[in-house]
C-alpha cells in the first residue's frame, strides 16, 4: 500500500501533546496519527453498516449532567438490556451492555454527544475476537 502526503491544521498546543504522546510511546508522529486515524475510522464507520449490534457503551459525565444521560438512556431502553451507575469524586460513570440494530446505537450515541459535557465510547462486542477488524 503506497503512501500519500498532505497536510493537515492543528493547534500548536495539541501538536505538542502529540508529539510527547508519540515520544513517550517511543513511535513516530506520523505512525501514531496513523494508528489513531484508523481506530476512529473504524470504531466510526461500525455502526454506519446496518447490522444487528452488539457492545458496551461507558458514559463519563460530571454530576449535573447525570441526569440527562439517565434521561437518554432510559429513552433508549429497548436497545439498553443493562446498566450500572457509578460515582467516582464528583463525576458519574455509566456502564451498559447494549444490543440493537446498529442505526439505533448510532442515534444513543448522537443523543448522548448532544447533551455535551458528556465523554462516551462504543466498544462492539460482537467483533471483539477480530481485533480491529469489525467488519
Amino acid at each position: 500500500m503506497g503512501k500519500r502526503r498532505f497536510g493537515v491544521s492543528l493547534p500548536e498546543e495539541l501538536v505538542e501533546r502529540l508529539d510527547d504522546l508519540a515520544s513517550r510511546l517511543g513511535t513516530s508522529r506520523s505512525s501514531l496519527i496513523q494508528s489513531m486515524l484508523i481506530e476512529v475510522i473504524e470504531d466510526r464507520s461500525h455502526l454506519l453498516r446496518p447490522h444487528r449490534c452488539k457492545g458496551v457503551l461507558v458514559v463519563v459525565s460530571d454530576g449535573r449532567r447525570s441526569e440527562s444521560v439517565a434521561s437518554v438512556l432510559e429513552r433508549f431502553g429497548r436497545c439498553v438490556i443493562s446498566r450500572t451507575h457509578h460515582h467516582i469524586d464528583n463525576v458519574c460513570v455509566d456502564v451498559s451492555f447494549v444490543e440493537g440494530d446498529s442505526s439505533e446505537i448510532l442515534e444513543l450515541e448522537g443523543s448522548l454527544r448532544r447533551i455535551g459535557g458528556v465523554s462516551e465510547r462504543y466498544l462492539p462486542v460482537d467483533c471483539a475476537g477480530r481485533g480491529r477488524d469489525r467488519g
